[in-house]
């Protein structure tokens, strides 16, 4: 018997359907994934999670991985929407950690039925014996499942080595996989072109992933890689794979070259699933490099206005591939609305808010009479912790999802590029902010030099803004993070407030820079 068990560790025909295992694993998941640092929903009350497909992608002697798809069903309480993150992305929490808007403590969950999820999640995951599997990685095991012909452990793929190389493996090898329900087919940037991997692979997820997860593929003689798994799933193409495969067939060195993608498809949803670019290891992002030198009072202008530039230039090459709308007066006033709304949203819960209201609402109406910028595909997300310092390349900008807890339908769209020069006004602002707060340094013209300096070098690529327009931008920014703020980090509250108090005051015709 020992010899058997060492040439058939888990033998398939002795488990029960591998549907109804996975059936059985959906009560696990659901105490699981809201402990998860990438689950959207956490503060909704315990969700019902069902298995809306699967597929394997390896059996092996001792192990079967599988590709699944879960979908999450929330109570159906209503639930206050949640405002941006502090460092300037808008739907995470003070480390990065995505929040969901519609999330409220107490809510439970309803009954699934026949009605459509709340959301569907990617969740690869690995089954073996557990007498006959390895030491799991750190946060690898989701629980154990009593069946019958015996115990199965069932561990998250992408914190297991083995489930790592069967998502991989799909890229390299180009094939897709099937199953009751799901369905994943490849791609890659440059058909016919092998990706480089090989079988010395060693892979490891990336420390401080937050709405997704990365996995880091390395291989002797090839560059490593970034493997990233988008876990929330929408129907459409995901921005981070469009906006980044379009850079890189325009030859941009701005963004991580992509190599390769899967789509998965379960019922009528079809998106992106996994994407596949370069790594640039051992380098810093920009709003550590900004924290360092804005605590030691250290000029921060020359590298604040290539970062300027490089944003233009993204911008730039990101119309000439996917083209740009004319900013006409019918877009225009639904920007602004959406500015109205958040603004009375905000004031009606944030009195320090309030007091700016009639003062932001008249630089809003200004801004309508002013003339604005073509809409395009931008970014969505932009802020310092979304920018790399390459030595070799200068600034990389990273991760072009756009907020993730926004529709894919929206963040589709074309908008103005302001929204991405304010986002990182915001940022830079932040970064002044923080060492203020936890260093107890005055940065304050640090900051208004960056700042001034960063404009400085995107208008003079793409052209000086309209004053009130992009002040507009950057307060309905700051009115984001001054309800995050409100609810989550009171004493960093000042920050956004800070900026409101100095937009408004400028009138409506203020600029923003400084």
């Amino acid at each position: 018997m020992a010899d058997a068990r060492s040439t058939a560790l888990l033998d398939m025909t002795l488990l029960p359907p591998l549907g109804e295992v996975l059936d059985l694993a959906a009560a696990q998941l659901a105490a699981w994934m809201p402990q998860q640092r990438w689950y959207a929903h956490k503060g909704a009350g315990a969700p019902q999670v069902e298995v809306a497909g699967w597929a394997p992608l390896r059996i092996a002697p001792d192990h079967v991985s599988v590709l699944l798809v879960a979908a999450v069903h929330l109570g159906d309480e209503d639930r206050p929407a949640v405002g941006g993150a502090a460092d300037g992305s808008v739907g995470s929490g003070p480390d990065g950690a995505p929040v969901a808007p519609g999330t409220a403590p107490g809510a439970h969950p309803g009954p699934t039925g026949p009605r459509e999820p709340d959301a569907l999640y990617q969740v690869p995951l690995v089954l073996r014996r557990p007498e006959d599997a390895p030491a799991p990685e750190e946060g690898a095991e989701i629980g154990v499942l009593a069946v019958a012909g015996g115990p199965l452990r069932v561990d998250d793929a992408t914190r297991d080595a083995d489930g790592r190389a069967a998502l991989v493996a799909t890229l390299v090898s180009g094939d897709g996989a099937a199953g009751p329900g799901l369905s994943l087919a490849s791609h890659r940037t440059r058909p016919g072109s092998p990706l480089p991997l090989g079988r010395a692979m060693r892979s490891r997820v990336l420390a401080g992933e937050q709405s997704n997860t990365s996995l880091i593929i390395e291989t002797e003689g090839a560059s490593p890689l970034i493997v990233k798994l988008l876990r929330v799933l929408q129907d459409g193409e995901n921005p981070d794979a469009v906006l980044q495969g379009a850079l890189t067939a325009q030859g941009s060195a701005h963004v991580p070259a992509v190599v390769g993608a899967a789509t998965v498809r379960t019922g009528a949803m079809r998106t992106h699933a996994l994407v596949a670019q370069e790594f640039l290891p051992q380098v810093e992002d920009a709003w550590r490099v900004a924290l360092r030198l804005a605590r030691a009072g250290e000029d921060f202008t020359a590298p604040a206005r290539a970062l300027g530039t490089t944003l233009a230039e993204v911008q730039r090459d990101l119309a000439a591939a996917l083209g740009t709308v004319a900013a006409d007066e019918g877009a225009v006033r639904a920007v602004l609305a959406q500015m109205h709304r958040r603004l009375a949203h905000v004031a009606a819960e944030v009195e320090q808010v309030a007091a700016h209201r009639e003062r932001l609402a008249a630089l809003l109406d200004t801004a309508a009479g002013q003339t604005w910028p073509a809409m395009q595909r931008i970014h969505g997300d932009l802020h310092l912790g979304q920018v790399l310092a390459s030595p070799e390349r200068g600034w990389v900008l990273l991760d072009f999802e756009g907020e993730p807890l926004r529709p894919l339908a929206e963040r589709a769209l074309p908008d103005s590029p302001l929204r991405d020069v304010a986002g990182m006004l915001r940022s830079l602002d932040y970064a002044a902010g923080a060492v203020a707060l936890e260093h107890g340094v005055d940065a304050g013209s640090w900051a208004a030099d960056a700042r001034a300096a960063f404009l400085e070098g995107w208008a003079a690529e793409a052209g000086t803004p309209a004053p009130a327009v992009l002040a507009a931008f950057e307060a309905d920014k700051a009115v984001y993070e001054a309800l995050y703020e409100s609810r989550q980090r009171p004493d960093w509250l000042p920050i956004p407030l800070g900026a409101l108090e100095r937009i408004s005051a400028r009138g409506a015709g203020a600029g923003s820079a400084g």
